[in-house]
Formats: structure tokens, C-alpha cells, sequence
């Protein structure tokens, strides 16, 4: 059974990431995007660098037609230098709008319909801008705060939903 937290707006520091970045149609995330979880935390370990927290993905293009650019990444106390495949960065500091979302991941689209709805009611200027068809986002956030080592039951995982708004 999903459960999701009420919507909340959320003031954000700046935190040093590693990720890969790749672009996949949405029908390939679980078979472009999730392979790349175990080669970014396998490049993190060989280069000596940490993860302080969870594994996200951010959506930097969404285009539920086309091709949609997706970071997978993780939160590191300091980045090291990139190479070709992963590469450094930051989540930015600023105004987010954060949601809860504990259950199977298959259930996280309709948990971000829910999320971007009630930003349309409570009248949210989400951090995005169109380009064509698609929408290009400042931070548009899921981070996995569980995972099969922490919580074999996915039922029971809990992913915060963490999108990019203007200041309130």
C-alpha cells in the first residue's frame, strides 16, 4: 500500500554529488538507468569516495515522448574529479517542495502526478522551463532513502520526492 506525506516547502543547502548522467525514453528506465546504480557506487569506491546519502535520480529533461536526461547519483561529503563516465556536481541550494513516498517504486508516477497537482493548487512555480515538447528542470529530485541491502520488501521503500520551486 502507498502512503504519501503532505506536500511541504523545504529551504535547501547545497550538496556535492557524484552521477552519470544518460538520456532514455521513459519505457527504458529499468533497463538503461537502474543498471547504472552498481557502476556509479563501484567508480565511487575505486576512486575513495563516499556517499553520505542516498541515491537519487534527477530529471533534468523530462520528455514522456521523447528522450528524457536523467542524473543517477549520490550525495558525497567532497567530489572528486570526474572522468568521461561519472562525473561531479552539486544538488543547488534553494526552495524545494518535498513529498514522501513509501512504497513499490513502480508506484512513484502516480505519486508524481499527485506531487505536481497539488503544486498546481496551491498555485507552485515549479523551477522548469519548456524547450519543444519537453520541460527542462532546475531540480527535479527522487532520492531512495531505501534499497534491496536496507529493505527487501519494496513495498516498504520510502523515496522523497524533492522538486525545484520559486520562493514563496
Amino acid at each position: 500500500m502507498t502512503t504519501l506525506t503532505t506536500p511541504r516547502f523545504e529551504q535547501r543547502t547545497e550538496q556535492a554529488c557524484m552521477f552519470i548522467r544518460t538520456e532514455v525514453s521513459m519505457g527504458e528506465i529499468g533497463t538503461k538507468v537502474v543498471p547504472l546504480i552498481p557502476q556509479l557506487f563501484e567508480w565511487l569506491q575505486a576512486h575513495d569516495v563516499p556517499p553520505v546519502g542516498p541515491l537519487f535520480f534527477r530529471y533534468n529533461v523530462i520528455d514522456m515522448a521523447g528522450l528524457m536526461e536523467i542524473d543517477v547519483g549520490t550525495i558525497v561529503r567532497k567530489p572528486a574529479a570526474g572522468d568521461a563516465r561519472v562525473q561531479s556536481g552539486s544538488v543547488p541550494a534553494g526552495t524545494y517542495v518535498t513529498m514522501r513516498h513509501t512504497g513499490h517504486p513502480e508506484e512513484l508516477m502516480p505519486a508524481t502526478a499527485f506531487l505536481l497537482a497539488w503544486g498546481q493548487q496551491h498555485n507552485v512555480a515549479w523551477r522548469k522551463q519548456p524547450r519543444g515538447n519537453a520541460e527542462v528542470w532546475a531540480g527535479r529530485y527522487e532520492f531512495y532513502l531505501d534499497g534491496p541491502d536496507t529493505e527487501p520488501d519494496m513495498s516498504k521503500w520510502r523515496t522523497d520526492l524533492v522538486f525545484a520551486a520559486e520562493p514563496r
